[in-house]
């Protein structure tokens, strides 16, 4: 989720008691105002209901008299050329999957289940995968990056627990907490880019910048308009300000920065003149981005960007994209960009009725507002983010929600009710988008839920409820209410295992855990705190049950494996706890001399109930929807493994785009229709089954990778301080089959891409080798884990 930054990781409560003020992707982002370093060669990328519907009419009426795209040149090649728009719709913790209640019962709806329109949207016109992934951890920073790179965390560099990371950049050995969310070129505590794929070194003083999602649609003529989607607009107003506009700027100095720079952005082709100087654009820099062919372009040291990437401009944020349509007739001189109910947008997040950017927590009626907005103006490649239907909307001025304070509990009547006002949000857009020639025929949408998550919430108060006929009600006191447990780990650890080591906790479901002075991996006081981690216990507070906090553990060895690993060490944590999903673990040391630690380190709190970066299916597992000309009508899917790095290398293998860089999915080109299918996916007889073999091996939550997550467990909880050779055994052979498996996969994804991007089919006997090998290594694993 996008509320929950945790910037300040020990302290969560207090960020609680200000009518949310700290639970939000935001403007609080501490960090270091940037000067681009520049070096004189460019890197490829590194690999290793309500509202008033009156007025949106006439809204509508206006924008979509627009040309149909203002950059007058967008060249998408998608099979038979018959997409010209598209849209990408990312929400938060929106599932397919019923929620089961304490007792295991599934009586309430979903999510999708209450929103009729889009469900009968995707299915009526195109598929669902259901069995689709995230990687680790879970959560809405690094998901969303993932989705829109197709590439892991190790090669985007956003690794977080609770949408932030630690550096060892403090003082005397000590972290800094360092949000996930900045613009794209922005630079974290220790000075390196926050999305890194490229270590530090002498010509690279910051790291390599990670290559930017829109920069293949921009090259192919096309602009990129953007809502609250993850970096690829401001994200706060201090450091990414900075970025944009300079330290000195007018803009840093605008007491309405909030709602005029954050959170909305397009990103124009070359040609475009909707982004011009006299329209509000500014430089668009991307400092390290290769050639198109991913060769190393040099940097231009005047300009700040990389020579493959200049004389492209953007908008950044409400005010400039307001003025832009305004200058181009698109808006009456004093009109304003309007939500999906025709109402104007306002700065909900400081309970402004100013017109500006609503806040990252956005509504539907907000974010497609947005979307449909721009689409209208000729801007014909949008992203949107949703929030999450679990969580109340904010207080605004035209009644969306109802206001409410905490999470709601399943099929809850407000909960209910609030997602009747997403599901109008969605009828809304999408007949808009009909009145508006923009339909499933011409059309590509990718629609999706960034992750699960895990509802804590004690049994309903009327068993039997389904929410919809009989809405569902919960109790109000410890153990009988909606919210999750925070779990004062570092007193529970002081008061049950006797450890005292100074730590820093990234406090999450799964937290990271960050010693002091950063010691190695075989160190013996890490040694101790990681054993000790494995065994606390505590009672829950509501099935009174003896709960072990660890399921699992992950340190650097296992990092590698799963791709969570960066390339910048300094944030790279000791080790990483996947507790169990009821637990938000804290780093408080309250408790720590208690003499009941297994009850007085824990309570039940209303407010959150909704956890997820855990490794557990509710979390890891959601799902993906694809919509279009070529993609098959095949309603849901619930057998296809995908995850999101698939989700890039599919959108653009099916409009004939290519990104300046690798990726580590694949295309999910059995999702499409024959005659939209690559001529040499169609002649390489065992593409698809490749491609599942690679998925197997290579992604996090694939059975290798929870495979060796179980052995990573076994030998972080072994051992003492006498003996450690399971522990080291261990060790080494998660490192030689990291190995293995790497080799591996260094085959396997250019033959994948080739096939896909580059007409090359995949001779069969390569195939069915690879895809043997891919066989081997999975079932050593597999039986070597299961040993332990």
């Amino acid at each position: 989720m996008r509320f929950r930054p945790n910037f300040a990781p020990e302290n969560r409560e207090d960020s609680r008691a200000s009518a949310w003020s700290g639970c939000y992707r935001q403007a609080l982002a501490a960090g270091t105002a940037v000067v681009l370093a520049l070096s004189p060669v460019a890197h490829a990328w590194a690999v290793p209901a309500g509202g008033v519907a009156t007025s949106a009419a006439s809204a509508a009426a206006k924008l979509a008299a627009a040309p149909a795209s203002v950059a007058g040149g967008c060249q998408l090649n998608s099979p038979r050329g018959k997409v010209s728009h598209v849209v990408t719709i990312i929400f938060d913790n929106t599932h397919f999957r019923r929620d089961p209640a304490r007792d295991g019962s599934t009586l309430v709806p979903s999510d999708l289940e209450q929103m009729p329109h889009l469900l009968n949207f995707i299915k009526n016109n195109g598929v669902l995968l259901s069995n689709h992934h995230t990687p680790l951890i879970a959560h809405t920073s690094d998901d969303i990056i993932t989705i829109l790179t197709g590439v892991y965390p190790d090669r985007h560099g956003v690794a977080t627990a609770a949408n932030s990371y630690l550096e060892y950049s403090g003082a005397n050995g000590t972290t800094q907490s360092q949000s996930g969310f900045t613009y794209w070129t922005d630079l974290s505590n220790d000075n390196s880019y926050n999305l890194i794929s490229g270590p530090v070194d002498g010509d690279h003083p910051n790291g390599v910048n990670a290559p930017a999602p829109w920069v293949a649609f921009t090259r192919a003529g096309c602009d990129v308009g953007a809502a609250a989607a993850a970096d690829m607009e401001i994200e706060n107003i201090t450091t990414d300000l900075d970025t944009i506009f300079g330290p000195n700027s007018s803009q840093r100095a605008d007491p309405n920065s909030f709602a005029n720079y954050e959170g909305v952005a397009i990103h124009c082709a070359k040609t475009s003149t909707l982004c011009s100087t006299a329209n509000g654009g500014f430089a668009d820099r991307l400092p390290w981005e290769p050639n198109a062919d991913g060769s190393a372009a040099t940097t231009d040291t005047t300009t700040g960007t990389s020579n493959a990437y200049e004389g492209y401009n953007a908008l950044f944020g409400h005010k400039y994209v307001t003025q832009a349509f305004r200058s181009l007739g698109l808006l009456g001189a004093n009109e304003n960009l309007k939500d999906i109910n025709g109402n104007t947008i306002v700065d909900d997040f400081r309970g402004s009725i100013t017109p500006g950017f609503p806040g990252f927590s956005i509504a539907p009626q907000y974010s497609l507002g947005y979307v449909a907005d721009m689409l209208e103006a000729g801007v014909p490649v949008v992203y949107a983010y949703i929030n999450t239907p679990h969580r109340p909307i904010q207080t605004n001025p035209y009644g969306y929600g109802r206001g409410d304070a905490n999470d709601y509990g399943p099929g809850e009547a407000n909960y209910v009710f609030q997602l009747q006002q997403y599901d109008d949000s969605f009828n809304k857009f999408f007949t808009r988008l009909a009145k508006d020639g923009i339909t499933p025929a011409n059309t590509l949408f990718m629609i999706m839920a960034e992750e699960g998550d895990h509802v804590v919430a004690a049994e309903p108060t009327n068993p039997g409820c389904d929410g919809v006929t009989t809405p569902c009600t919960y109790g109000s006191t410890v153990g009988n209410e909606v919210g999750e447990l925070a779990l004062n780990f570092r007193g529970l650890l002081q008061a049950e295992g006797k450890i005292t080591t100074p730590a820093s906790v990234n406090s999450d479901a799964a937290p990271d855990i960050y010693l002091t002075n950063n010691p190695g991996p075989n160190d013996s006081a890490l040694r101790a705190f990681e054993q000790a981690s494995g065994v606390l216990t505590v009672t829950n507070p509501i099935s009174m049950a003896t709960d072990t906090i660890a399921q699992a553990m992950a340190n650097p060895v296992e990092f590698n494996l799963l791709h969570m690993q960066t390339f910048d060490p300094l944030r790279t944590p000791s080790f990483t706890i996947f507790a169990n999903p009821d637990y938000f673990v804290t780093g408080s040391t309250t408790c720590g001399t208690s003499t009941t630690p297994a009850t007085s380190c824990v309570t039940q709190q209303p407010g959150f109930a909704w956890n997820h970066g855990d490794v557990q299916p509710e979390i890891t597992n959601t799902w993906l929807a694809m919509v279009g000309p070529g993609v098959d009508q095949a309603g849901i899917d619930n057998a296809t493994w995908s995850d999101h790095t698939d989700v890039r290398p599919t959108m653009l293998t099916f409009l004939g785009l290519k990104d300046d860089y690798s990726h580590e999915g694949r295309a999910l080109v059995e999702k499409f229709s024959g005659w939209a299918q690559p001529s040499a996916v169609k002649q390489s007889a065992n593409f698809v089954v490749l491609a599942q073999a690679l998925k197997q091996i290579t992604a996090p939550v694939g059975p290798f990778g929870l495979a060796s997550l179980h052995a990573s467990t076994v030998a972080m909880e072994s051992g003492n301080a006498v003996d450690d050779s399971t522990y080291t055994s261990i060790e080494s052979q998660l490192t030689s089959y990291t190995a293995e498996r790497d080799a591996l996969v260094e085959q396997i994804l250019p033959l994948l891409e080739a096939a896909e991007l580059d007409g090359t089919p995949i001779p069969d006997g390569t195939a069915s080798g690879l895809i043997q090998q891919a066989e081997n290594l999975l079932s050593s694993m597999e039986a070597y884990a299961g040993s332990l």
